[in-house]
């Protein structure tokens, strides 16, 4: 058996899905400049950010709707003063 055939034959037999994993692995390898080029000088020397755990940065948080009814109030209050005011400074001119 020659060597292009006993080739032919062991690319025949590879499933596609192992030739594609294969060059996605290949392609993995190469340096892209453009994407390397683009840090800036400070930003090489920059540390990496600390890791946190995933149940944290995927805890629940309060709904927008419950946690801005203070800020509402106060804002609402406010209003109520600003016009009351604005009625007063009406009223007193002649």
């Amino acid at each position: 058996m020659q060597p292009t055939h006993q080739f032919r034959r062991l690319i025949a037999t590879v499933p596609p899905s192992c030739a594609v994993i294969g060059l996605a692995v290949a392609t993995a390898c190469v340096r892209v400049p453009e994407l390397e080029d683009r840090l800036t000088p400070d930003l090489r020397g920059t540390a990496y950010p600390d890791l946190i755990p995933l149940d944290s940065a995927l805890a629940t948080s309060p709904a927008p709707a419950k946690e801005s009814q203070p800020i509402e109030q106060s804002l609402e209050a406010r209003a109520a003063r600003l016009q009351a005011r604005a009625d007063a400074l009406r009223n007193a001119q002649p």
